[in-house]
């Protein structure tokens, strides 16, 4: 059973279309080491189909250096919800939840990889959008590149938080930071009105 629970439900900005709702799992807390499963719940993009559920999780752990890491193995969404803000939103909600003495510590840590780098476009419904050679492929590389690095805080002065060539090969490693800027326009709104926070357990 989880420690914590947190559910939201996500709205647009405008507060009209409903994106699906999120659920923040904690486990138990430990001096060393946690874990949070993230469990998106959102409708079938064709309209007719029942919900659709895509869950993850990710931990962190005190190395014998002393270091809090938490090494992201992957992190993804569904083509439905991607370029919504979403991601950036889940892990803002992540880094305010996690208690004090981890959050101001915590490393987040991974590797960025070339086949991330040509993903499908997709129209409103999340459906990809074709030309006569299949689908139409954006390359996201930039874009995957600024979703890390809004959260993260270089270790050591002169040194990236996170590198990449030009296939999109890289790796990011930096202190875990907030990745909504408080003064930025809001791209998600929650349900009940703005604090978001339906329930906790």
């Amino acid at each position: 059973m989880p420690h914590r629970r947190f559910s939201y439900r996500l709205f647009s900005a405008d507060g009209v279309t409903p994106f699906g709702d999120v659920t923040l799992s904690f486990s138990a807390p430990a001096p060393t080491h946690g874990r949070i499963t993230i469990t998106v719940t959102y409708p079938d993009p064709s309209g007719v189909g029942p919900l659709r559920c895509h869950a993850q999780s990710q931990s962190w752990f005190q190395n014998n250096l002393g270091d809090m890491l938490m090494c992201v193995g992957r992190f993804s969404l569904p083509d439905a919800l991607k370029r919504r803000g979403i991601g950036t939103w889940i892990w803002s909600t992540i880094y305010r939840h996690l208690p004090e003495e981890i959050r101001r510590r915590i490393i987040l840590t991974g590797s960025l990889s070339a086949t991330d780098a040509w993903v499908s476009r997709t129209d409103a419904t999340g459906h990809p959008i074709l030309d006569i050679n299949g689908p139409r492929l954006i390359n996201q590389v930039a874009l995957r590149n600024r979703f890390w690095d809004r959260m993260l805080v270089p270790l050591a002065p002169q040194k990236p938080a996170l590198w990449c060539d030009e296939a999109g090969n890289g790796a990011f490693r930096g202190l875990f930071k907030d990745p909504i800027c408080p003064l930025a326009p809001r791209r998600i709104r929650t349900d009940p009105d703005g604090d978001g926070l339906q329930k906790s357990a």
